[in-house]
């Protein structure tokens, strides 16, 4: 079997370095394409500032006297031809023009008077040909609003392109607002120029992300037959890993087989015992709980076990148990429960190989064994750790077990008690093991618990003996519902 090539595994996949390559690509592109808004934003909020503070600066250079005398005296278009025509529009284009000159502006300034009719005409510009009572084409609802308070007017398109615009009223003498001052800007240039970044910008970048996937193609290339090395790999694995699961999963549907073998058939036991039910639940495959029974002197032996764990372990306990009492009964003759279960204690010492010496094993089993004489009419039970529960008449009695174990060599213990039992018509016995009250379920995810066991068999033992059975397993699959099952279930039921 071929192992990992621990180098090929550190590296990372293709498909995370296409990825964090198209990841890297994606926010390149974004901070370009974000670079170029960014850049226009603040072009035309400087530019609005500067176009502003001109703006100012002219409200309160001009007379506004004199600029009221001049839309007054001038009402027809053409009437001055020349800067130096009149003297008192000399003196308030003057200002305009070295703004103009100043601030290297390439659009002229012009002031704007509003008229009657919810129009503007042009008063004074800063051209060397005056046009004024021009009606101003590119009329708009902000120079209406900004008349009286000034401001600025963001990015608007005309025919002749896009504009930035700030405004500043004209005031007189009074404090009355007699026009306004009109800066304006061409934004076109701007436009220009972030393009141009942006498209240089993106060559560059292009050009940079192709030569790093030049490069990252032959990596990649070689990723990916690492990756499928590494799948050819782990395919063999799996199938290796899947054959060995089928020769497990066949081993133990064997020992199964096996383990079925041994126990006693239940219509062997029902030839015996007319009314009784045998509820047999295994967690896994194998089980280590069993049941056992056997005929001695006229007296049948039925009992109940559950060994230490569960599945293979759990089944090889089972295993030993069960040659044990064959032993102890069907070959040393013994029917008295109590020296079964002492007999059988020092057998599972002796093949385990238990004494007390520290950290020897402790598996072992608990028990509850019956001995039944039907001639007289007697029962006797002698139990390790698992009792007998009797229902007489609707009344539950409990027969205590020893609370000891068999097997374990390192505990102290007396022998085993031995209990007799005269049994009437109608009693009905069930033996167990502790697989039924600990299962978890029901809303609460709690265990089953005894005394719950123990009324639900109050109730059930008025039913048939067969139906009691089917009870009994509906209740506890309802009671798991989707909640895995946590030990092996065992329940006997004899009535008499």
């Amino acid at each position: 079997m071929k192992f990992f090539n621990s180098q090929a595994l550190k590296k990372p996949s293709s498909k995370i370095i296409i990825t964090v390559f198209s990841g890297l690509f994606a926010i390149s592109a974004y901070f370009i394409v974000s670079n170029y808004f960014s850049f226009l934003s603040f072009a035309e909020k400087s530019t609005l500032s500067r176009l502003e503070a001109i703006a100012n600066t002219l409200s309160h250079q001009i007379n506004g006297d004199y600029h009221s005398y001049i839309s007054s005296r001038y009402q027809k278009q053409g009437e001055v031809l020349s800067n130096k025509q009149d003297d008192i529009y000399y003196q308030l284009w003057l200002p305009l023009r070295k703004a103009q000159d100043v601030n290297k502006l390439e659009t002229e300034i012009s002031t704007l008077v509003f008229n009657s009719d919810s129009t503007f005409s042009y008063i004074i510009n800063s051209t060397d040909t005056p046009y004024v009572r021009d009606p101003y084409d590119d009329f708009m609802p902000e120079f209406i609003t900004f008349y009286t308070t000034g401001g600025v007017i963001h990015q608007y398109t005309d025919e002749f392109g896009t504009w930035l615009t700030a405004i500043a009223p004209i005031k007189n003498s009074k404090g009355e607002v007699v026009g306004m001052i009109e800066v304006d800007e061409k934004f076109d240039v701007f436009i220009a120029a972030a393009r141009k970044k942006l498209t240089t910008n993106l060559i560059i970048s292009i050009a940079i992300f192709v030569f790093i996937a030049l490069i990252m193609l032959r990596y990649i290339k070689q990723i990916i037959e690492a990756e499928e090395e590494s799948k050819r790999i782990i395919q063999e694995s799996s199938e290796i890993i899947s054959q060995k699961n089928k020769d497990i999963l066949d081993s133990i549907n064997y020992a199964k087989r096996i383990q079925n073998a041994i126990l006693a058939p239940k219509e062997e036991v029902f030839s015996v015992f007319k009314n009784a039910f045998i509820l047999y639940k295994p967690k896994d495959i194998v089980s280590g709980d069993f049941y056992y029974f056997s005929t001695v002197n006229n007296k049948a032996i039925l009992a109940a076990a559950d060994c230490t764990g569960h599945g293979v372990p759990g089944a090889l306990m089972s295993m030993i148990g069960n040659d044990l009492l064959n032993h102890i009964t069907k070959e040393r003759k013994i029917e008295k429960p109590s020296e079964i279960l002492d007999l059988l204690h020092k057998g599972i010492t002796n093949v385990l190989k238990q004494d007390n010496k520290a950290g020897e094993t402790r598996d072992g089993m608990d028990i509850a064994l019956l001995s039944f004489d039907f001639d007289n009419n007697v029962l006797e039970y002698a139990g390790a750790y698992r009792s007998l529960t009797l229902v007489r008449d609707g009344v539950l009695t409990e027969y205590k077990a020893n609370k000891f174990p068999i097997g374990n060599a390192q505990q102290d213990r007396d022998n085993f008690t031995n209990n007799t039992i005269n049994l009437q018509k109608g009693d009905t016995f069930y033996f167990f093991t502790d697989g039924y009250a600990d299962q978890f379920g029901g809303e609460s995810g709690k265990k089953f618990m005894v005394k719950k066991f123990h009324n639900l068999l109050i109730e059930c033992s008025k039913e048939d003996i067969k139906k009691q059975e089917q009870i009994l397993d509906t209740a506890i699959e309802n009671w798991k519902g989707d909640h895995e099952q946590v030990d092996d279930i065992l329940v006997i039921g004899v009535r008499v």
